[in-house]
This record gives C-alpha cells, structure tokens and sequence, in this order.
C-alpha cells in the first residue's frame, strides 16, 4: 500500500501542469497576464525569472534563476534574424516577414520586462519579509546561520503578516 501511495505521489508531482513547478516559486509563471503577444510573454517571463534571480530571493532563489533580459531585443538596432534563430519555439507565432508585427513584439518585450519584474522581485521578498526573514544585502555577512533562517517560517503563524489567522486570508 505505501509503495502505491508513493507511486501516485511521485506521479502528481512530476505530472505538474504548469512550468517551473519544480522550481522554487514556480507557480508565480501561472500570474502571467493572458492573451499577450509572443513577445510580450517572452519578456514577462524572462523579466520574472529576473526578478526571481536578485539578491531579495536569497541565495536558493539566485540557484535557479538569473538575470535574462536579452540584450539583442533591448538593443537600439536589433539583428532579428538572430533573435528568430534563438528564440524558435517562444516566437513561433510571430510572421517574420512583417516588420510592424516583428516591432509590435519587440515594443512589447521592452515594455512588460521591468513590470514582471518587479512585480516577481516584490513577490519573493514579500514571502521573505512576511516570514520574519530578511535577504542578504551587499557587506552583510554571508555565513550560514542555520537556526536564524529555516523553511519553516514561511508557514509560522506569527510572521510579519500578523499574529492572527486573518494574515493567512
């Protein structure tokens, strides 16, 4: 019975419907306004993973996220034909031959990119903060403080978010 509950366990788990679930804040890509165009998801999703990836989501966070603005997008000058190249399967949908669709996605990449990513960067240090935990700041000391810090206080009662269980609401 326990290796079946197990099975089905590891099952649900690795059958996640949603991208990055087995990373940490991984269900926070579901936020993602719908409806955008290709480039406009792209640059929601690489300003997210960006915002994830700084110094507010400590250092299990900077592990599996990182800085991600493509600098060939952002550029004054964009060579296009490499932006298509690397990004084949993100921007499929969008028609090459049409300038003012490519522009379009490219306008809309530069412009959702420091939204999502402040929005994703506040979102971590909202966990953090509400959690009595603070992240590390340049000069700090980087030592590991083993009782100062555990996962467990995401989950206490008694966080920033108050005391009462309508914090939890």
């Amino acid at each position: 019975m326990k290796q079946k509950l197990l099975a089905l366990t590891l099952i649900i788990l690795l059958s996640s419907c949603y991208k990055n679930w087995y990373k940490p804040m991984g269900r926070i890509f579901r936020t993602m306004p719908k409806g955008g165009t290709p480039g406009y998801e792209l640059g929601w999703i690489h300003g997210c993973e960006s915002g994830l990836g700084t110094q507010f989501g400590g250092e299990v966070y900077k592990m599996f996220y990182g800085w991600k603005k493509d600098p060939d997008i952002v550029s004054s000058n964009p060579n296009y034909n490499k932006i298509r190249l690397r990004y084949r399967s993100e921007l499929k949908k969008v028609d090459w031959n049409n300038q003012k669709e490519v522009d379009k996605n490219i306008s809309d990449y530069k412009k959702i990119f420091p939204i999502a990513y402040f929005y994703c960067r506040q979102s971590v240090l909202g966990i953090l903060q509400s959690a009595n935990m603070t992240p590390d700041l340049p000069g700090d000391n980087k030592l590991l403080q083993p009782f100062e810090h555990n996962a467990v206080n995401v989950f206490t009662i008694t966080g920033n978010s108050g005391d009462t269980w309508q914090g939890w609401f």
